[in-house]
């Protein structure tokens, strides 16, 4: 059986390494596929809740203190007051290519206990001052008014520390305690507009665009790298069982060609020093099977008819020795 070789320590090991790749891959293909799905829901919050008709804040009260993640965008109507004395700039906030602040002004609803933190929109930052002390920041507009906002998820603190009025990230945590106010810790409002509306105002933000990601590509090549595993474990049986056939091949040539030196009886009949053939069978014997297919002899074969030298000599030949 020319595949009995599989059994051997060796290529049993390289099956069980071939196990243990391709279920590491297809680990990798399922984690790429769970984020494609969580990619996939990320988009279909945006489809389905950014331009949906907004909540009023009496039917959904506890959205910014309980919130659902499946709420994510969806717009809300408030009817409030904005606390502006506490306004907090967002530092490093890009804006189609220029950095610039996020506003954020509280804003405490009518009627309730309940403060939102509104994102107003972005204003550009200086060129070589990122303070923002002497930058002019669109004011809120005064008194009682109705404002429509997106409901989106607070960010994570970031650690660092920025200067009195600003914040380095919407961290519904640190900006109550900055504004010493009790703000709703669930999420905040990105807005969409206030009535009555502000001469003027900050840019508003720009809608999230829907990111398809490279996550179904990466997890086909995990699944395609597993495959390949098994590919490459038959490609090298193959190619060994066809070596050890080309092995055996120029074991016999070589054992023909040499017998030639030898009769029956294993006596020297060959015209060159026997020292020098058995050099050579050593020599091949010890080679790798690789190099033993290119120092193989090649018997000469016989030609049907002599050369045209051949011919001519025999001529010369004739008329030299009549």
């Amino acid at each position: 059986m020319v595949y009995r070789f599989l059994f051997s320590g060796k290529w049993i090991a390289g099956f069980i390494f071939c196990i243990l790749f391709s279920l590491l891959c297809l680990y990798l293909a399922q984690w790429q596929m769970s984020r494609k799905e969580a990619l996939d829901y990320k988009n279909s919050l945006i489809t389905d809740n950014y331009h949906a008709v907004a909540y009023p804040f009496e039917e959904v009260p506890h959205i910014f203190d309980d919130f659902q993640i499946s709420e994510q965008w969806h717009p809300v109507s408030l009817r409030g007051e904005y606390v502006s004395d506490q306004t907090l700039l967002v530092r490093n906030r890009p804006f189609e290519g220029l950095n610039g602040f996020e506003v954020l002004v509280p804003f405490r609803v009518s009627d309730s206990s309940t403060v939102v933190l509104v994102d107003r929109g972005w204003i550009p930052a200086e060129l070589f001052d990122t303070t923002a002390e002497n930058i002019e920041v669109p004011p809120a507009p005064a008194g009682h008014l109705s404002v429509v906002v997106r409901v989106h998820r607070g960010e994570l603190s970031t650690g660092k520390d920025s200067p009195s009025g600003q914040i380095p990230s919407i961290n519904l945590a640190e900006a109550a305690k900055r504004t010493g106010l009790d703000i709703a810790q669930g999420a905040y409002g990105i807005l969409v507009s206030e009535s009555p509306a502000p001469p003027v105002a900050p840019e508003k933000l720009k809608e999230p665009e829907l990111d398809v990601g490279p996550n179904l590509s990466y997890s086909v090549q995990w699944y395609v790298f597993a495959a390949m595993s098994y590919i490459a474990f038959i490609w090298l049986a193959r190619q060994k069982v066809r070596n050890d056939e080309i092995d055996r091949q120029v074991a016999a040539e070589l054992e023909q060609y040499y017998r030639q030196f030898y009769d029956e009886h294993g006596n020297y009949i060959g015209e060159e020093d026997e020292e020098v053939v058995l050099r050579k069978m050593e020599m091949a014997d010890d080679m790798p099977a690789h190099m033993k297919s290119i120092v193989r002899p090649r018997i000469q074969k016989k030609r049907a008819r002599p050369s045209d030298e051949e011919e001519e000599d025999a001529l010369l030949e004739m008329y030299d020795n009549p």
